[in-house]
């Protein structure tokens, strides 16, 4: 840089009082100095932040422009003239100009500002090049470790981004945050090998009260299948020859079947694939092979037993019965009938609490059992069944007792609607048994300060729940034509603390305008397809929600359960299989055992396979209309409403744009030609947001909606 001497002087009493704070005493000592040599660089970059600093942005882009002209390469200079560029919302040309700062003089801020920036414009692939060049060399900043994870999420780049929140929970087990971000992250990705760090981080997880446990579903799966410590446990669960010598003994895997992981798991979450419910289905029969044999186990197969019971209990009671469990079943259960409701006082031993885990494992508790007296079983048996206990006891019991206090807001008429009515009331639908509850946000909480939401067809609360934890100050109606499954919603929300703000009622929703409200947001997920006529239904839900309203809508592909569900369903027909419980199990058992490349077993990989309830939906419901993604769009187009947003899978929305990059995710054309390639795509339902025709009107919910967080 160049300067005469009196220029110079000027300069040097610019930079104090820049120093100190004294901003317009800075700006006419470096205004003069400009006058007296106007290509010295240095008097223009001063200036420029010295406007900056006081907030005359875009004076200050004029200062550093010229700056720039006279050193085009100093990084100084280029990181103020972005920074300056970035204020007065020139963001791409102030991004370009810190992007040759950095690559000048690379500094982790100025990497994490340019993460920052390019994170907000939501272009992920810059904003994580630049965290991961940041978190490199700073391997212990844990916001950096944050920031990075989000950002590779959001990029579809989900090993990567599950590695770092993996970190993250082992490195802050009580952080709830991070608890809640790795348990999302799972939803819909599984370890292909062993790790004792993701292990470590899911048993964690699986300590919590509050979390999205089913979402760990797949890796916990994944573990337990690959973990090189429980081979042995394994090799005895696939053992099927009960007449064939056992190389090992039910004492070598005692301690594995009581295990934290093992148990934890079986309780909290339920357990998908083939492999696993064929080894679980073999433990439970071979433990009531050997009923008799009780007195030989150990406290840990106690807790396996208790563990196994509740987790047959989450999936309906799905597992095969063969014809040998079937005709010593009604032998232990006179037995435990006779013990339990003796008048005769017992002595309380553990062979009596086994007998009674082993039996649950086949039937819930509440159909042996009907005294709401003390169970006559030990204090330490009584706590290791505790989770027995509430689940097919105390749980049931609340829930016989809430079904009476639903109130209704119409009688349901239509024979389809009671027909679903009918299917849904024989169990509660889908069963979950728990969710995030996150602590009272400010933001979350302004955002949905006085939002009225309908969850049209709330089927068990999960949704409710949801949305209670994510809108905290809003009031919450919930509708759905099965008592049952609301009574199982009620208790589960009161547990959560959420059910004071959720109203929940009884009716049919094609009547839901009788409530007499309107909503600001309206959501109903895989409710539409399941009514005779969908569109009617969909009628009654846009008569309630207010002009400048939002409304997220959840159906079946066409596309996904037809590459799914088609081979299933034939084999189904062609068989003659019914509904009935015999025949839904008998069916999933004919699964077993066909070739890994038989399309019949796409089935098998949606988590609905795995419960009683959730199969019979999937493949047994008495009413489904499937939809292409334009014939969707089309519907709602014909009830007033504009797509706004479509919900995806990151990976999957990666792999769009790299087929697709001048694309957007409302180009329904491109979509369609992507989902016949990819047909997985939309597996779940498509989820798309809309908003009435023509309504310009922000709404609170628009940024979560684009983040898909609602």
């Amino acid at each position: 840089m160049t300067s005469s001497s009196p220029a110079q002087t000027l300069i040097n009493k610019g930079e104090k009082s820049l120093k100190s704070r004294r901003f317009p005493e800075a700006e006419q000592f470096f205004a003069e100095a400009i006058s007296l040599d106007e290509q010295n660089v240095t008097p223009w970059f001063k200036l420029g932040q010295t406007w900056r600093a006081m907030g005359k942005k875009f004076e200050a882009v004029d200062a550093l422009t010229m700056a720039q002209q006279l050193s085009n390469d100093d990084p100084q200079i280029l990181f103020e003239l972005g920074a300056a560029l970035i204020e007065t919302d020139q963001v791409e040309t102030g991004l370009s100009f810190l992007e040759k700062s950095y690559k000048i003089q690379p500094t982790k801020d100025l990497a994490v500002l340019l993460g920052d920036s390019f994170y907000r414009l939501k272009d992920f692939q810059p904003s994580c090049f630049y965290y991961l060049s940041a978190y490199k060399d700073n391997k212990n900043d844990q916001i950096l470790q944050y920031k990075l994870a989000i950002a590779l999420h959001r990029n579809g780049d989900l090993d990567q981004a599950i590695g770092m929140m993996v970190r993250l929970v082992n490195q802050n087990p009580k952080n709830k945050q991070y608890l809640d971000i790795l348990a999302d992250y799972y939803r819909r990705f599984s370890n292909h090998v062993y790790n004792e760090e993701v292990q470590k981080a899911v048993e964690i997880c699986l300590k919590q009260t509050h979390l999205k446990f089913n979402n760990f579903r797949s890796v916990w799966s994944s573990l337990f299948l690959m973990n090189p410590a429980m081979e042995k446990l394994r090799s005895f669960a696939r053992h099927t020859d009960e007449d064939s010598i056992r190389s090992i003994s039910l004492k070598d895997i005692e301690k594995d079947l009581g295990s934290d992981f093992l148990c934890n798991g079986l309780v909290k979450l339920t357990a998908s694939g083939i492999p696993l419910e064929f080894m679980f289905s073999n433990l439970r029969r071979y433990f009531l092979l050997h009923w008799e044999e009780a007195s030989q186990w150990g406290r840990p197969i106690l807790q396996f037993l208790t563990s196994l019971a509740v987790q047959c209990w989450h999936t309906d009671f799905v597992y095969f019965v063969s014809k040998e469990e079937k005709d010593i079943l009604p032998k232990l259960k006179s037995t435990l009938e006779e013990i339990l409701n003796s008048d005769k006082k017992q002595t309380p031993n553990d062979v009596h609490a086994m007998w009674l885990a082993l039996y649950c494992c086949y039937d819930p508790l509440y159909e042996l059992y009907h005294s709401e007296e003390k169970l006559p079983l030990s204090k330490s048996a009584l706590y290791i069944l505790e989770p027995l206990l509430v689940h097919q006891l105390t749980n049931p019991l609340q829930e016989s007792k809430l079904f009476h206090s639903i109130p209704s807001f119409t009688e349901i008429a239509d024979d389809t609607s009671l027909a679903v009515q009918s299917m849904y009331e024989q169990r509660p639908y889908p069963r979950w048994n728990s969710s995030a509850v996150n602590a009272p946000q400010q933001d979350l909480q302004n955002l949905s300060r006085g939002i009225e939401i309908l969850i049209a067809g709330c089927g068990t609360g999960q949704e409710a729940a949801f949305y209670a934890n994510m809108a905290q100050e809003a009031h919450i109606t919930a509708v759905d034509l099965s008592r049952t499954s609301i009574a199982y919603g009620m208790r589960q929300t009161k547990e959560m603390g959420f059910l004071s703000r959720i109203n929940f009622m009884h009716g049919d929703l094609v009547e839901v305008g009788k409530i007499g409200k309107t909503y600001d947001y309206i959501a109903s997920s895989g409710v539409l397809h399941h009514m005779k006529e969908p569109e009617k239904g969909l009628a009654a839900i846009v008569a309630c929600l207010k002009e400048n309203g939002r409304m997220s809508l959840s159906l079946y592909s066409k596309v996904a359960r037809d590459f799914t569900l088609n081979p299933a369903l034939d084999y189904i027909k062609e068989k003659g299989y019914s509904s009935s419980l015999d025949d839904m199990r008998q069916f999933r058992r004919d699964l077993f055992f066909m070739k890994a490349e038989d399309p019949i077993l796409r089935c098998t990989t949606a988590s609905d396979f795995y419960n009683l309830a959730e199969c019979n939906d999937m493949l047994f419901h008495v009413q489904e209309h499937r939809y292409t993604l334009k014939e969707f769009r089309d519907m709602a187009d014909r009830h007033g409403l504009e797509p706004i947003h479509i919900a995806m899978h990151p990976e999957r929305k990666k792999a769009f744009f790299e087929q697709f990059p001048d694309a957007t995710l409302l180009d329904f054309d491109a979509l369609t030609e992507f989902e016949e390639k990819n047909p997985k795509t939309f597996i779940e339902m498509y989820k798309i947001y809309f908003k009435p025709k023509g309504c310009s009107t922000s709404h609170p919910f628009d940024p979560l909606i684009l983040l898909e967080a609602i």
